[in-house]
């Protein structure tokens, strides 16, 4: 799956979340995060929870509004603005960062 992601790794980025936004095509990761609420929302999300290893552990697609979900054992959850379409699976594996070293010496990927 490759689209936009933002990290919200702040207090305030973690509680505004979805909050006050239009439907866009960004994925929102809340770090560290194990419960998110859709109370205030427009328009319904498709939601993963996310192990410290990077599992997808729990999805939940077109979660409508005024709704909670907590998972204990997750350590971020990925959100978006629910559309069809592909989106992450359990069993899925999220990894942040580039895929290989940066190496300033040998002009490698930054």
């Amino acid at each position: 799956m490759a689209e936009p992601i933002e990290l919200a790794t702040t207090m305030p980025q973690r509680l505004r979340g979805m909050l006050f936004r239009d439907p866009d095509e960004v994925t929102r990761l809340l770090v560290p995060c194990r419960d998110i609420h859709t109370f205030g929302m427009r328009y319904p999300l498709d939601v993963a929870f996310i192990a410290r290893d990077g599992d997808v552990i729990e999805v939940h697609r077109n979660v409508g509004l005024r709704k909670r979900l907590r998972n204990d054992a997750a350590s971020m959850v990925a959100e978006r603005f629910s559309r069809a379409g592909e989106w992450l699976h359990v069993g899925d594996v999220i990894r942040l960062g580039s895929p290989e070293p940066y190496r300033p010496d040998e002009g490698g990927p930054r």
